[in-house]
């Protein structure tokens, strides 16, 4: 347990709690959260804002035990926008993006379960939250996966400059992730490979 810090684009990186490392992909170790308080904040660094304003991508590779604490399991929360896991059924669950706007937020779930429990599922999102009508994709494994949206979004998009990026939890680490989460990347623009 404990905090370990490691400096990367200027930010910090703080990872808290009693981890164990898993076997993560090509050999290398990922980190297994343990669906009660482990967390990773790293910072809010200004690479890391607004990444969906004009269009951005998140993508990570994850491998849960269950939907998580609280049945909202995050993958990445930046506070104004989460990519979490949900809807936990038998061996599947979905997978599903949040929008804060300044009036009605937005909420877009994958229609299916398609996120499989204790197997590696690459998981990507694309959005463009510039206006309301634009939709996000998702993909599992490669393949884009049917949407639903579950809000009538209205309003602009509520900034997260001020917030820090957390991985496999909220800031009120009370969403921790279960299972072990790998290589999470985001990107400034809409990613098509």
């Amino acid at each position: 347990g404990g905090t370990y810090n490691d400096n990367n684009q200027g930010g910090t990186v703080e990872v808290t709690g009693d981890f164990t490392t898993s076997g993560g992909l090509i050999g290398k170790s990922a980190l297994d959260f343990d669906g009660v308080d482990d967390i990773v904040n790293c910072g809010s660094d200004s690479s890391l804002d607004n990444i969906f304003d004009g269009g951005g991508t998140v993508e990570a590779w994850i491998k849960p035990d269950s939907d998580g604490e609280g049945n909202d399991g995050r993958i990445a929360d930046k506070h104004r926008w989460i990519f979490n896991v949900e809807a936990e059924s038998g061996t599947t669950m979905k997978l599903r993006l949040y929008q804060y706007f300044d009036g009605m937020d937005a909420s877009f779930s994958s229609t299916d379960r398609v996120i499989t429990k204790d197997k590696w599922n690459h998981v990507a999102v694309t959005y463009d939250n510039g206006s309301t009508t634009n939709l996000p994709k998702m993909y599992v494994n490669g393949k884009q996966v049917a949407l639903t949206n579950a809000i009538s979004t209205t309003g602009t998009r509520d900034s997260d400059a001020s917030s820090n990026l957390i991985i496999g939890n909220s800031a009120a680490e009370t969403k921790t992730f279960d299972g072990v989460i790998d290589m999470v990347r985001l990107f400034n623009d809409i990613r098509t490979e």
